[in-house]
């Protein structure tokens, strides 16, 4: 690979991580906007005489500190796996498991199908085996391929993401219907096609019957 197609994959994959973090940063403001509205409540409340008479009160207070939880619930994991994601370019290879891959990573992604209105599902294999390669190259792959499936599909469809393991492979799925006839040209960036070359993996497009397509990465889990 020459050293200009190296520089060109870098960049994209910095592009990747940077879309990334700000589609987190969005969704952490929008977790501590609700988080202060709900103290904000909460201090309204308790100025209120008498509280612990008033049964309405009483409720609206329990309520405004549940949601103060689950919003902390919800930032603290996106702050677990960001942790974990901003670590992964600390070691260019490594062995890991791309189902944890794929999970730390959709943190973040979730937002993206959310606007568009389209519903992603999971179904990880058991016995997926472990590869050795670039985990924050792979990161950035993976992005790329699941924003393309989210341009092909319209609202209220459904994107499936599937992991499972072919020979001595590792293999995930992006598996989405409505969309007929998709041909290979569909994977028309050249940057991404050399990131999947560069990790030594394929990507292909299949058609399946009862209108499903996929959109097919397959990486050796003994690449190095």
């Amino acid at each position: 690979m020459d050293a200009k197609t190296e520089n060109s994959i870098r960049e994209a994959q910095l592009e990747s991580f940077g879309r990334l973090m700000a589609g987190m940063a969005h969704d952490m403001k929008n977790h501590l906007g609700i988080i202060r509205e709900s103290n904000g409540l909460m201090g309204d409340i308790l100025e209120m005489e008498p509280l612990v008479a008033d049964e309405v009160m009483v409720e609206r207070f329990q309520k405004s500190i549940a949601a103060i939880e689950r919003r902390i619930v919800i930032a603290a994991k996106m702050m677990h796996h960001l942790s974990g994601m901003a670590h992964r370019p600390d070691t260019p290879y490594s062995s890991f498991l791309i189902n944890d891959l794929i999970e730390e990573e959709y943190v973040f992604l979730e937002r993206f199908a959310r606007l568009k209105q389209i519903e992603v599902r999971f179904e990880f294999g058991d016995d997926v085996p472990a590869i050795i390669s670039d985990p924050a190259l792979l990161q950035h792959v993976f992005y790329r391929v699941y924003t393309s499936c989210l341009e092909l599909l319209e609202e209220k469809q459904t994107l499936t993401i599937v992991t499972d393991k072919e020979d001595r492979n590792a293999v995930i799925l992006f598996r989405f219907s409505g969309v007929l006839q998709m041909e290979p040209e569909t994977v028309r960036d050249d940057l991404l096609l050399a990131a999947v070359a560069k990790l030594q993996g394929e990507i292909t497009v299949i058609d399946n019957d009862q209108r499903t397509s996929d959109m097919k990465l397959l990486f050796s889990s003994m690449n190095v």
